[in-house]
């Protein structure tokens, strides 16, 4: 084992040994957003503080789903507009072992990916298909669930909407 592995593991204990109970967390509209259980691209864990203030779309993805790519490639469209008004957080499910990194280059996207390696952010968001989304409002609270593609006029609706909001 090197020495990154080592700190990945390391990093995966202390993360899980601070999760107890926090699996019971289910979404709701209107209920705060259940925490995240995700690591970056880089392995380190991420949590919805980080945006703490901003409206968040989370987007559940795996990287053989063609909506999910349709949709996420509009995100990033919307993102380079509006990018200040609404935080796109793309939450992949594949399994560890996939390579991501031809999909997400692909795509060009630059708006933070994650992946929920252990599947606990996915069971608490009750994610049964990809893709599915979860629009949250600056106090981190779910304001929107979608099940299925979005497509490219919903999206801009909700990025404008988003922007109205800010001003």
């Amino acid at each position: 084992m090197n020495w990154r592995h080592a700190v990945r593991l390391i990093g995966l204990l202390l993360l899980l040994a601070g999760l107890p109970g926090c699996k019971e967390q289910r979404v709701a509209i209107g209920a705060p957003a259940p925490a995240l259980a995700a690591f970056d691209l880089g392995g380190q864990p991420v949590g919805l503080e980080k945006w703490r203030g901003k409206s968040v779309y989370l987007t559940f993805w795996s990287s053989d789903c063609g909506g999910c790519a349709a949709d996420m490639h509009t995100l990033q469209q919307l993102t380079d507009v509006y990018g200040d008004r609404l935080v796109v957080v793309a939450v992949n499910t594949d399994p560890q072992q996939t390579d991501l990194a031809p999909f997400i280059a692909g795509l060009h996207i630059r708006y933070p990916v994650v992946r929920d390696q252990m599947g606990i952010t996915k069971e608490r968001y009750e994610v049964v298909g990809t893709p599915t989304s979860y629009l949250l409002n600056p106090q981190g609270r779910v304001v929107e669930i979608h099940q299925g593609l979005r497509g490219e006029a919903a999206l801009t609706a909700m990025f404008k909407q988003a922007q109205q909001d800010k001003t």
